[in-house]
Parts: structure tokens; sequence; C-alpha cells
């Protein structure tokens, strides 16, 4: 079969590689349709050892496909069967599996491979975050119940209520995908960005106003959104430090800041700790998501929740995605579904 292996920062290659064969527990897939994503655009730029491990690695994380064959155990996957699954699962065993934090697995190897003809989804995957589909959702808009399942985690870490004000600290894929999630808890939302098409896709899903970080300060824009009070939360969807401090100052006094886009290893954040104490602010870290979220995410997809159509702005072969991402690495491109021949 023909799948895109990583071998190092902006080494990606289409190879001939034996199609496998499930084991106990275990179903193999063929990709219907496969996303690429930010996550992926940096892990190709500069590597990335949580989402990578040691390469050569398979490459892609977001898909969709049919059931070709299932391993003892999990016959009730049978052939043909529309599924999603997700790039990881609990282990059940670890310490902070046993108190429901399962994102901080200690055994957590995330599952990639998606830019592929198939792949075999291992058994804790199985049990836990393979889904069947109905026979009439599109692929492409079911393989994107991995980063909403991210996004909703969010949203809950983040105790988001009716009627709260909250901003958005940029304006990419991920930042749409939490736009929906807190249109969906009711939240009044404001997306902050570079690019104004970026911005006018924002309007489209649902924003209650935009603002361009190139033509005004965030915090004093968010402080005139919010008649001088400043949001109740900030979710800072970037991922570089810089705009972690940016997010930090926007946040109203006994507000919330959720840190969820996810920076380099290394990087460092100056904190004013006087306003942290005394304005006594919440920050916290989300990356991730559970069974239970990404179940939350196929099921708002079903009933199509999301705008789809506004997240995923093409289709290219498997045979193109070397190139793709070499063109497009400085980009930010919205997700392009990736379907194989």
């Amino acid at each position: 079969m023909k799948a895109v292996i990583f071998f190092g920062p902006k080494e990606i290659r289409l190879m001939d590689v034996p199609v496998p064969r499930p084991g106990p527990g275990e179903v193999l897939l063929k990709i219907g349709a496969a996303l690429t994503c930010g996550t992926d655009f940096k892990a190709y730029r500069q590597g990335h050892k949580v989402l990578l491990g040691d390469p050569p690695s398979p490459f892609g994380h977001e898909l969709a496909g049919t059931v070709v064959e299932s391993g003892a155990g999990a016959e009730a996957f049978t052939a043909g069967m529309r599924a999603v699954a997700a790039n990881s699962a609990p282990c059940d065993r670890c310490f902070f599996c046993r108190r429901a934090q399962t994102p901080l697995c200690d055994h957590l190897k995330l599952l990639n491979g998606a830019y592929a003809q198939y792949l075999l989804v291992p058994a804790h995957i199985v049990k836990h975050n393979l889904h069947p589909l109905d026979a009439g959702m599109d692929l492409r808009v079911a393989a994107l119940a991995e980063p909403l399942a991210c996004a909703l985690h969010a949203v809950d870490a983040m105790s988001v209520e009716r009627g709260e004000r909250i901003a958005i600290l940029g304006a990419g894929n991920m930042s749409l995908l939490l736009l929906s999630a807190l249109k969906a808890r009711g939240a009044c939302v404001l997306v902050m960005g570079r690019g104004p098409r970026r911005l006018e896709l924002a309007r489209k899903a649902g924003a209650d106003e935009t603002a361009s970080i190139l033509e005004t300060d965030p915090r004093k824009a968010s402080r005139k959104w919010t008649e001088g009070v400043g949001p109740d939360c900030v979710f800072e969807a970037v991922g570089r430090a810089d705009a972690w401090e940016t997010a930090l100052s926007m946040a109203r006094k006994g507000g919330r800041v959720c840190l969820f886009g996810g920076c380099a290893s290394g990087a460092r954040v100056e904190v004013d700790a006087h306003r942290v104490h005394y304005e006594q602010l919440t920050l916290r870290g989300v990356f991730h998501h559970t069974p239970e979220y990404f179940r939350r995410a196929v099921e708002l997809l079903s009933k199509s929740g999301v705008p789809a159509d506004l997240l995923i702005e093409g289709q290219i072969a498997l045979e193109e995605v070397p190139e793709y991402f070499r063109k497009m690495q400085d980009r930010s491109p919205l997700k392009t579904a990736v379907v194989p021949a």
C-alpha cells in the first residue's frame, strides 16, 4: 500500500509499505478521508516528539474510513462498516487513567498513519474510540471528530456558561472549532486574528464579533467589547509564548485563561504574578481529548452541528501530500481533505 512517512523536519515521502493484518482486538480501516491539521504542519516544520515519536513515523491523525477486516474480539466492526477513529485511547491502568485524567496517560501513544491507503487501529483504540458512522455521513466531515473533541474538552474544562463573554485569540482551524463548541454552549464570542479571510469565516461560523490584531491592540479591543470589564474567559489558540502573554493580559479580574495552543518545548512565558494573585486569575492548560469528548464530537458532527464547509477548503490525492506540505508549510491553510485512490 501507499503511505506518507515522516523522516524528519521538512522530509516526508510517499512509500510502499505492507498492508497490516489485524491481530486480536484490532481493526483494519481503508482510509476514506484524512484531514490536514495545523499540528501536522508544525510537526512537518520542526518535528514533534509527542505526536510522532522517533522517525521514521507514519503521518497524519484525523481520519475516517471503512472496515476491511477485524481481529478476534473486534467482530462488532464488520467489513464494509464506515467508522471514525481517534488517535489515542486510555490504557485504563496507569495512575492518571484510574483518576479520569486520560489525556495524561503514562502510556499515551498517538496513532498516526492517516495519510495512507489503510490504517491498523490498535485494540485499545478499538475498545474506546472507534465509532461506527451512519451510511450517509460524509467521511471528510467525520474526520473532524478528533480536533472537535479537543475543543469540546477545552470548553468543558473552563466551565463556560451560557451568556458568558468569551474571547478567542487566533482565527485558525482550532479557533473555528472552539467557536462552534462555545456557541453550542450559548456563549457570546469575540474572535481575534490576523487575516481578514479567517475573520470573515469566523463571522460566518457564528462569531458575535471579530477584530484584527494587526489593526488594534487585543487587550483594548476585548475591553471595548465588554464595556471596559474584559472577557470572562480567553482561549489562546495560537501556540506561541507571546500569544499566551497576550491572552493573560486580556482576561477580566476573576477571569479564566485557557492555554490551548501548544507551545514548542522550552518556550518561556512572562506572567504578572501580582495580577494573577490579586485579580484572582485562573490559568489552565488543556490538551487532547477523552473517549467521552470523542463520542460527543461524533454525535455533534452527525447532527451537522459544525460548519464543516467553512473548515474544509479542498481535496487532494494521497500522492500529492508531500508536495502540498512543502508548498503550504508557511501559509497556515484551512483543512484539506486527503482522499486516497
